[in-house]
């Protein structure tokens, strides 16, 4: 009896084997990964208008005052864009972008459909003893394939769509970091520039406030020869003489040690001849509204938000792995053991396989790699809280010495102006000859120190609005060349 029979496979193997499916799908329903519920969405930290310090200041802008982070510099905007061009730090940030973007082009191109053509020839000699029936066995033949084969993996789900989103979004946070670096870079430039010119503003105050020690010594020395002064009067002004040769020294090297710091920020061998320029004036302080509004598009900011957001869609393509995976592949060509007939219809080969994927029992891989991604996003979360965080308090902390420095401008200028009113009467009453020029000299003096505080306290004003600027997002001299060096 023929046991091989259609009779038999129909009527007694089928009739037993359906029970046995039937078990076999209750089996693979009740095995099936448990899909995971739904996440939240995060409630990420926000800013308040309570969170900055308020405007303190009760100056308004100057007329033709610099906007907002811009210090009206022609040196210091060719000193940013050499920075942004050469620096090792914008060559970094820049290679992280191109290398978020090829990442995102890899996961891009792996999502979507796959065709390619495969050919190969073969010469073999068939074994004389095997399966192989005559003509074949003891003979050698050189046998072709060639073939297109496709696939495609339906994204049923958007797991490969959400695993795109997600590498967008790194690609997003890196040019956020390469904005965030350009505009660390140009506020260390900025800075150091303003350090420099300051110096040597602060110097040439020394070498005056040493010539004018000197005169009143000299014009001491005069008065104990004529005997009008006792000689006991010389020490104490020669003393006094003697203090402005050390800060001369010192603000030398300060001097020199900035222009070094800008030589190494800016990256290039020779560091462009500096000419000394005035400090710029600053505009006020932005409301805290516009503060608040600036704080917002912050990239360091802007680079933990889409961290967040990218974390976010990795947890939904993971999500995604829990469902059935769906996929297609096709073979076109020919195939054929004689090479030369190898174009011929009857050797034509096709095929198609459709494909499930179905996760029953994974030992929880899937979950563990849910959770993983979940933790990414609380990580995420997290920095951005601690970005946002910093942020403000880098806000305050500017604001802060801005308006101090500013409050100091009042009480400083009645000082100069009291100042001068004394020198020009000492100045009248020594032309009157009613006295002599120690009194004009000792007034000039003084002056010179106050000039030497009011540009103390300029400097620091500026080098606070730097920070501010910074803080939020705006200490660029130059946007457009920070935007072409970012790109």
């Amino acid at each position: 009896m023929n046991y091989q029979s259609s009779d038999y496979f129909h009527g007694n193997h089928v009739a037993h084997l359906a029970p046995v499916v039937a078990a076999v799908l209750m089996l693979v329903l009740a095995g099936c990964a448990p899909l995971p519920a739904k996440d939240p969405a995060p409630t990420l930290a926000s800013a308040r208008v309570a969170d900055i310090v308020p405007d303190a200041s009760a100056s308004a802008s100057a007329a033709g005052a610099p906007v907002l982070g811009d210090y009206g510099d022609p040196q210091l905007r060719l000193l940013v864009a050499l920075a942004l061009q050469d620096s090792p730090t914008m060559a970094v940030a820049q290679a992280r972008v191109r290398q978020a973007a090829a990442a995102a082009g890899q996961t891009e191109a792996a999502a979507g459909a796959s065709l390619a053509f495969d050919g190969s020839a073969t010469r073999e000699r068939y074994p004389e003893h095997s399966f192989y029936p005559p003509p074949i066995a003891g003979a050698t033949f050189t046998s072709g394939h060639a073939a297109l084969d496709f696939s495609y993996d339906f994204d049923f789900w958007g797991r490969n769509r959400s695993a795109l989103d997600a590498a967008l979004g790194r690609v997003a946070a890196t040019k956020a970091d390469a904005q965030a670096a350009a505009a660390t870079l140009a506020t260390s430039v900025a800075k150091t520039y303003f350090q420099w010119q300051a110096a040597d503003q602060h110097l040439r105050i020394a070498q005056t406030l040493e010539t004018q020690r000197r005169a009143l010594v000299e014009h001491q020395a005069r008065r104990v020869r004529a005997g009008l002064a006792p000689g006991s009067d010389l020490a104490p002004l020669n003393a006094d003489a003697a203090a402005p040769r050390q800060s001369i020294v010192q603000l030398e090297t300060q001097r020199a040690q900035a222009a070094r710091q800008l030589q190494a920020l800016v990256g290039v061998h020779a560091l462009p001849e500096l000419q000394a320029m005035p400090l710029p004036a600053l505009s006020a302080l932005p409301e805290a509204d516009l503060r608040l509004d600036l704080l917002a598009r912050r990239p360091e900011i802007a680079a933990a938000r889409d961290r967040v957001q990218a974390a976010l869609k990795d947890v939904d393509s993971q999500r995604a792995a829990f469902y059935p995976d769906i996929s297609i592949s096709a073979l076109a060509g020919f195939d054929a053991l004689q090479l030369g007939s190898l174009l011929h219809g009857s050797n034509r080969e096709l095929a198609a396989s459709p494909a499930i994927h179905l996760p029953i029992f994974d030992a929880g891989r899937l979950r563990a790699g849910l959770d993983v991604r979940r933790a990414d996003v609380a990580l995420a979360v997290a920095q951005y809280d601690q970005s946002l965080q910093q942020a403000i308090a880098d806000v305050n902390d500017a604001s802060v010495r801005l308006q101090g420095a500013q409050r100091e401008a009042d009480p400083l200028a009645a000082q100069v102006h009291a100042r001068e009113h004394d020198l020009a009467s000492a100045r009248a009453r020594e032309a009157a000859g009613l006295i002599d020029g120690q009194q004009r000299l000792v007034d000039e003096l003084v002056l010179t120190s106050l000039q030497d505080q009011e540009l103390n306290r300029r400097t620091q004003a500026l080098l606070a609005r730097i920070d501010l600027d910074h803080a939020l997002g705006g200490a660029l001299p130059s946007t457009a060349a920070v935007a072409s060096a970012t790109r």
